[in-house]
């Protein structure tokens, strides 16, 4: 651990400025540990990959297109609760109680790796329904939040359709007199990515 972080001080010192074509790059300390901490995270044993593809398989199947708006009025305690599964997968948000996460629902983007929605409170006034994808290790790829709902302002709201090959997002602002909306097209790489479409 010491030599990991002495080899992370020296890359943000060294990386801090990169020269590139006559362009001086600057980039965060923040996002360069953050960046090595990343790929550092340690893969699951066998036999936490067997618990984990275990508890995927126990999850319901959903087929697309599939709407999912999760908020306080619809929110159930449906679903897988798996505190365990989640650390193996070190699955990380602010401010979560792995007592209150609920593993919803499976979906097949791919066979290359696994798809899972998953539903959980942050605080008493927000509820967040995230969608991972998960490799053969039973480690992260990447992850998307596909609904949002807030009760504090009432003010936010988010919801999405699961198609095929992509996750379309709309955002909701009722900050103003007239609610707003942001549509937001996210294509799913053959590696599992959700890459924002342009």
């Amino acid at each position: 651990m010491k030599i990991f972080l002495t080899t992370c001080c020296f890359i943000v010192l060294v990386g801090c400025r990169q020269q590139t074509e006559n362009k001086v790059v600057e980039q965060p300390v923040e996002q360069l540990v953050q960046q090595e901490e990343k790929e550092v995270s340690v893969a699951p044993t066998s036999e936490e990959k067997d618990e984990i593809l275990a508890v995927i398989e126990g999850l319901d199947n959903r087929s697309f297109p599939l709407a999912d708006s999760t908020n306080f009025d619809n929110v159930d305690k449906k679903g897988i609760h798996n505190p365990d599964f989640l650390k193996r997968i070190h699955f990380e948000a602010d401010e979560v109680n792995f007592k209150d996460v609920r593993l919803r629902y499976r979906l097949h983007y791919s066979p290359a790796y696994y798809s899972i929605v998953l539903t959980y409170p942050l605080g008493e006034h927000e509820i967040i329904t995230t969608l991972l994808n998960i490799n053969k290790e039973g480690k992260i790829i990447d992850f998307l939040d596909i609904a949002y709902d807030e009760i504090a302002e009432s003010a936010f709201r988010k919801e999405s359709v699961m198609e095929k090959d992509r996750v379309v997002l709309t955002d909701w602002n009722y900050m103003s007199e007239v609610p707003t909306k942001t549509v937001t097209n996210y294509l799913l790489t053959s590696e599992g990515r959700f890459e924002e479409a342009s």
